[in-house]
């Protein structure tokens, strides 16, 4: 009886604490909107009542993408409209009237996690991904790992522009956690 009590007391306990947490804010999304493509980014192109030109390829390591009839098209830190603009544009010179070309990502590049999380490595990037669901990816982390250590590093920029996060950031493609050790 006075376990049953104790449960009692200490479940209605948890409530009340559940009650006075203050209330979530919402984790901030990543705008793709604007997103540049980069290297690894396989994009589907369609091109309206063409469907031989309609396509899907990957951004190369030359940050190029291989089309049908332009060859090999510069897409690197374009923006898929902007890549269709070109394309458009690259067909209209001697090939058709007035193109209607579309480009959407369909694959973004990888996340990667380093660091004191159970497996390091490169992981898929989907949409509204953040760092606490990146590091779920990663197996969570080690013992060791510093809760106040983590550190995001954009693809293009230095080293000396990693950023300290909270979990709820938004993850962008290409974009490396970094977990260092905790000291204690």
């Amino acid at each position: 009886m006075l376990g049953t009590l104790l449960l009692l007391g200490a479940l209605l306990a948890g409530c009340q604490g559940e009650a006075q947490r203050p209330a979530a804010t919402a984790p901030a999304t990543a705008d793709l909107s604007a997103y540049r493509l980069g290297i690894g980014d396989k994009v589907r192109i369609n091109v309206f009542g063409e469907p031989e030109l309609s396509i899907e390829g990957d951004v190369d390591a030359t940050g190029s993408l291989s089309y049908p009839l332009l060859g090999s098209v510069p897409a690197l830190r374009k923006t898929a409209a902007e890549l269709g603009k070109d394309l458009a544009s690259g067909l209209a010179n001697g090939y058709l009237v007035n193109p209607d070309v579309r480009v959407a990502v369909i694959q973004y590049r990888p996340v990667y996690v380093t660091g004191q999380v159970n497996r390091p490595g490169a992981y898929p990037y989907t949409a509204g991904l953040t760092v606490e669901k990146t590091l779920a990816l990663a197996g969570g982390l080690t013992r060791l790992a510093s809760e106040r250590g983590i550190f995001l590093q954009a693809e293009d920029a230095p080293a000396s522009q990693r950023r300290r996060v909270a979990l709820d950031a938004p993850v962008f493609p290409g974009d490396t956690l970094v977990v260092e050790e905790s000291l204690f």
